[in-house]
């Protein structure tokens, strides 16, 4: 546990740092020291196990493709390099931390003014859970990020491919089709639309909850996510995640002038969906979370946003951001019970 509070403690001081100075280049100390986290850990996190498996049933290029590992073929693909390579399965980690840290420092870097303050909200909101633990999930989301440039413009076509490349890591990258339709076509900023979604959302909900409504069209890959009570447990509309996620939405909404803003206004409508997918997926607790993930990423630019314009004073504005930080951190990895998954933080190198 000591390790963790003293990476959020050195995210903090690094984020201070690049505000006072001015120097974006400190996001890369920061991007740096996570992907050694994630990139030398043994055992430690979620699913280490399962991705450990993926790596070793690996018997040749066959298995990339014909589905008998349950994983996507550009995830498999890459373990099949390593393996060719003669390198093991703790090489493939690191590399993949490096990669999928490398991506989120370079969008982050061109496209924040700020990157050390979104990258100490990603860590406290999302790395510990994505970056060690569901690592494919993880990379699907940062490489969507490359994809609202194309969803902005509605050049259909590079919004696609950038899709297509992240669903080869996690299929669950397909749902941000709804989000270059939603954000190009049927957004239009009314109250009466939210409230029309939260309802369809709420009626959907409802009706997930009823599989045998719907069963015969899931693939059999994926019915147990819709029968198993290991997966069925959800809390739904007493969900935590669901209303932090709806006060941070509305708090933009109401408090900033986030719809002003073209860039943010779109991070907004993203994040929006995360809440909806919530909602829609009812007690489908693992469904509901992998399909609302790519939109939720979208937190650590509207949560920022909404902390760091809350007042007219730019220095009371970051303390309270750094503090709102530190209660994100202590609810999602402390209090939550989560921390027990990452404890002992043990490495090849002990």
């Amino acid at each position: 546990m000591t390790l963790y509070v003293f990476m959020f403690i050195t995210l903090l001081l690094l984020s201070v740092g690049e505000v006072i100075y001015g120097n974006k280049k400190v996001v890369l100390i920061g991007g740096g020291l996570l992907s050694l986290l994630a990139g030398l850990r043994y055992y430690s996190g979620y699913d280490f196990a399962p991705y450990y498996s993926f790596f070793h049933d690996l018997t040749g290029i066959q298995d990339v493709f014909n589905g008998k590992i349950d994983a996507e073929s550009g995830y498999l693909l890459l373990n099949y390099l390593f393996l060719k390579l003669g390198l093991n399965f703790y090489a493939f980690i690191l590399f993949f931390a490096f990669l999928s840290m490398g991506l989120l420092i370079n969008f982050l870097y061109r496209n924040a003014p700020y990157p050390s303050l979104i990258l100490f909200y990603y860590f406290s909101r999302f790395f510990l859970a994505r970056d060690m633990g569901q690592i494919r999930g993880s990379i699907a989301s940062i490489i969507l990020l490359y994809s609202v440039k194309y969803m902005k413009e509605k050049q259909l076509f590079k919004f696609l491919v950038v899709v297509f490349v992240a669903s080869l890591f996690h299929i669950t990258a397909l749902i941000f089709i709804v989000g270059y339709l939603y954000e190009n076509y049927l957004y239009d900023g009314s109250w009466k639309q939210l409230t029309f979604l939260f309802l369809l959302a709420l009626t959907i909900g409802l009706i997930i909850q009823n599989p045998s409504l719907y069963l015969w069209a899931i693939p059999q890959r994926y019915a147990p996510y819709f029968t198993n009570p290991a997966y069925t447990s959800g809390k739904w509309l007493m969900n935590p995640v669901l209303w932090m996620q709806l006060l941070v939405f509305f708090g933009a909404l109401l408090f900033t002038g986030i719809k002003k803003d073209s860039t943010y206004r779109t991070y907004h409508n993203l994040y929006f969906l995360a809440s909806l997918s919530l909602i829609a997926f009812g007690n489908l607790a693992t469904v509901g979370g992998r399909l609302s993930s790519p939109f939720a990423t979208y937190e650590m630019f509207v949560a920022p946003y909404l902390i760091l314009n809350f007042t007219k004073n730019k220095l009371v504005n970051l303390v309270l951001y750094l503090g709102f930080t530190v209660v994100i951190f202590l609810l999602i990895f402390v209090l939550s019970g989560d921390y027990v998954h990452f404890i002992p933080y043990d490495t090849l190198l002990n």
